[in-house]
C-alpha cells in the first residue's frame, strides 16, 4: 500500500514537471530559465524513482531502522526561545523586504542580523553588508536583468 501512495506521487510530481516544462515552452530564454532549471532536474528524479518502485524494491521495512533520538540535553524554555528568535528573524526580513524592498532588506538584514544576533564587529558587519548588497546586485540586477519592484514605503512616497 504503502509502495502506491509513493509511485502515485512520483507520477504526479512528474507530470506536474512535465506540464511546467510545457507551460514555458513559447517563453524567451530570460523568463524559461529558472523554471526549466528548476523544473528538469525534478522531473528527471521523479522518473527516476518511478522506475525504482515499479521495478519492486524490496520494502524498506526489512531495513535497519537508524536509531534517532531527540536531544534533551537543551532545555526545552531555551530551545523554545532559540526557535522564537529564529521565526523573529525570518519574519523581519520579509517585513523588510515588504517594506523598502530587496535593495534595501539584503544587506540591512545581513547588517542588523551579524551586529544583533552574530555580535560581530561594526567593521566586519559594514563589509559584508556591502559584499551582500554588491552580490546581490550583480547576480539579480546586472546578470539576470530582474526587475525588483520597491517596497511598500517607497511606493507609497511615490519613488
Amino acid at each position: 500500500m504503502r509502495d502506491r501512495k509513493a509511485l502515485l506521487f512520483t507520477l504526479v510530481v512528474a507530470v506536474a514537471g512535465v506540464w511546467a516544462l510545457a507551460q514555458t515552452a513559447g517563453w524567451p530564454i530570460k523568463a524559461w530559465l529558472y523554471p526549466r532549471v528548476i523544473t528538469i532536474p525534478l522531473v528527471a528524479l521523479a522518473l527516476v524513482e518511478t522506475a525504482l518502485l515499479l521495478r519492486g524494491r524490496e520494502s524498506s521495512e526489512s531495513e535497519p531502522v537508524p536509531d534517532i533520538e531527540m536531544d534533551t540535553s537543551v532545555d526545552p524554555s531555551v530551545a523554545t526561545r532559540r526557535t522564537l528568535g529564529v521565526i523573529t528573524w525570518i519574519a523581519g526580513f520579509f517585513a523588510a523586504v515588504l517594506l523598502v524592498g530587496f535593495q534595501i532588506a539584503v544587506p540591512g538584514f545581513v547588517f542588523a542580523y551579524l551586529r544583533g544576533a552574530g555580535r560581530e564587529g561594526w567593521v566586519l558587519s559594514i563589509a559584508l553588508a556591502l559584499v551582500a548588497v554588491l552580490a546581490f546586485h550583480m547576480l539579480f540586477v546586472s546578470l539576470l536583468h530582474l526587475p525588483l519592484p520597491p517596497g511598500l514605503l517607497w511606493r507609497l512616497l511615490g519613488r
